[in-house]
C-alpha cells in the first residue's frame, strides 16, 4: 500500500506538475504498470483527489489500464459550493450569521487549491474552468468504479460545513445508481466530508454511515 500527500494548498487541480505528480505516485504503485499505463493498483481518491485525478488521465498524462480499479470519494466533480462561499465571504458578500455558520473567520484569503475548486457555472469560474471540469467528469464517469458521496454535514463524530455536495461528487452519475447501504458499490451516504477520510470509523447501527465497511466490501 502506498499513500501520496501532495500539495493541493498551493496548486490548482489543473496544474500539470501536480497532475503529472499524481500518475508518477500511481505508476510506482504496481511493478507490472509501464508506458504510464497503470495497471493491478486500486487507486483511492478522496476530495480534490478526485479532480486531480480525473484531470491527469482527461489530459493523457497517464491512462488506467481495466486490471486496475478507481475508488472515488466526495469528489468535487462540479467544484465545490465552499469555494464560491468563502471567496464570497472574503470580499464582503456574506453575512457575519453566514460566516459563523460556514466558520470562514481566519480564512481569508482562499488558497490557491481550493479557490480551483470554484463551482463550475458560478461567478468564480472561467470558460477555461468549465472546460476542464467537463473533460474531467468524462473520464470519471467512465472510469471509477466504486463511489461513495455524503449528504450530512452532522457526520458521525463531527459537524462540518459540506465541502462536496452530492450532486458535485456524482457527476452526472444517476441518483438511481446509488445506494445506501454499506454493501452498495456506488453509495450514497449520511457522512460529512470528514467521516469519508476513514478517521471516524463506523456508526454502530446506522448503515448510511458504514465507510469502513463499504471500503471492506469492496476489498
Amino acid at each position: 500500500m502506498k499513500f501520496a500527500h501532495l500539495d493541493t494548498v498551493n496548486s490548482t487541480w489543473t496544474d500539470e506538475k501536480l497532475q503529472e505528480k499524481v500518475c508518477n505516485r500511481a505508476l510506482t504503485a504496481s511493478n507490472s504498470s509501464k508506458d504510464a499505463v497503470i495497471s493491478d493498483t486500486i487507486i483511492v481518491t478522496h476530495s480534490m483527489g478526485n479532480v486531480m485525478f480525473a484531470g491527469a488521465l482527461s489530459t493523457g498524462k497517464c491512462s488506467l489500464d481495466s486490471s486496475s480499479t478507481w475508488v472515488g470519494m466526495a469528489g468535487p466533480m462540479f467544484g465545490s459550493m465552499c469555494s464560491d462561499f468563502v471567496q464570497d465571504s472574503c470580499s464582503g458578500k456574506t453575512n457575519i450569521v453566514w460566516e459563523k455558520i460556514g466558520n470562514i473567520t481566519g480564512r481569508c484569503l482562499p488558497n490557491t487549491g481550493l479557490k480551483s475548486l470554484a463551482y463550475e457555472g458560478g461567478s468564480y469560474s472561467s470558460q477555461a474552468s468549465v472546460a476542464a471540469y467537463k473533460a474531467a467528469q468524462e473520464v470519471y464517469r467512465a472510469n471509477v468504479s466504486a463511489l461513495m458521496c455524503g449528504r450530512s454535514y452532522s457526520g458521525l463524530t463531527s459537524k462540518m460545513m459540506d465541502m462536496v455536495e452530492f450532486q458535485s461528487c456524482a457527476a452526472g452519475i444517476p441518483e438511481s445508481k446509488f445506494g445506501a447501504n454499506y454493501r452498495d458499490r456506488v453509495y450514497v451516504t449520511k457522512l460529512n466530508h470528514y467521516d469519508m477520510q476513514f478517521r471516524a470509523g463506523d456508526s454502530l447501527l446506522d448503515e448510511e454511515k458504514m465507510p469502513l465497511k463499504w471500503f471492506d466490501c469492496l476489498l
